[in-house]
């Protein structure tokens, strides 16, 4: 899969993964189950088994998802992309100096605010991975490795993402986390205008 742009304009395309993977698992025998009854069903495994973590916080730190742009300080709109399709959402730069990843400015973090109908939906930071990658596990547990420069935490609201890349002479981290519902609304919405642009 090719990195995005490290440009902050180009980060509009965020990065949007597949569910993880499940656990295989059962349940011990159940010892209240009578003697010579059939032994109890395996209890499924969690669906989920990654972002408890993620799905309780159903944001970033400070902030849930669905709030509106009026709820976050010190924000700037990101100008539309030439040649990028306009559709319902809308990004926008962190200019704090305090608060969530903002104690590393000096490692280089961006942070950016995705907005669809004026709800916040999803969210990237990019630094130095050696910050990032901690302030990841942190904040969401272990979360599920997918080869050495890849995390993935997978909620049933929520869904979150780190990864890394060598860049110059250090790493790159990337984190991004987004809602579940509203992404599945924009997905239908895109898919919508798409039909009604080029009708069968």
């Amino acid at each position: 899969m090719p990195r995005p742009s490290r440009h902050p304009a180009a980060l509009l395309a965020l990065l949007l993964l597949a569910p993880g993977w499940l656990l295989p698992g059962c349940a011990p025998p159940n010892p209240t189950a009578a003697a010579g009854a059939a032994p109890a069903a395996p209890a499924p495994p969690p669906a989920f088994p990654f972002g408890h973590r993620l799905d309780s916080l159903n944001g970033i730190a400070g902030h849930t998802f669905g709030e509106p742009p009026s709820a976050f300080s010190h924000l700037r709109l990101l100008p539309h992309i030439p040649g990028v399709p306009v559709d319902s959402t809308q990004a926008y730069a962190s200019e704090e100096t305090t608060g969530w990843f903002d104690q590393h400015r000096t490692q280089g973090t961006f942070q950016f605010y995705y907005f669809l109908h004026n709800r916040f939906y999803a969210f990237a930071a990019l630094g130095d991975a050696a910050v990032l990658r901690p302030e990841a596990i942190s904040l969401f547990g272990p979360g599920q490795a997918q080869g050495p420069n890849q995390i993935v935490w997978e909620g049933k609201q929520a869904r979150a993402v780190y990864s890394e890349e060598a860049v110059g002479p250090g790493r790159e981290g990337r984190l991004d986390v987004l809602s579940k519902p509203l992404e599945a609304r924009l997905v239908a919405e895109q898919q919508t205008q798409r039909k009604a642009e080029n009708p069968q």
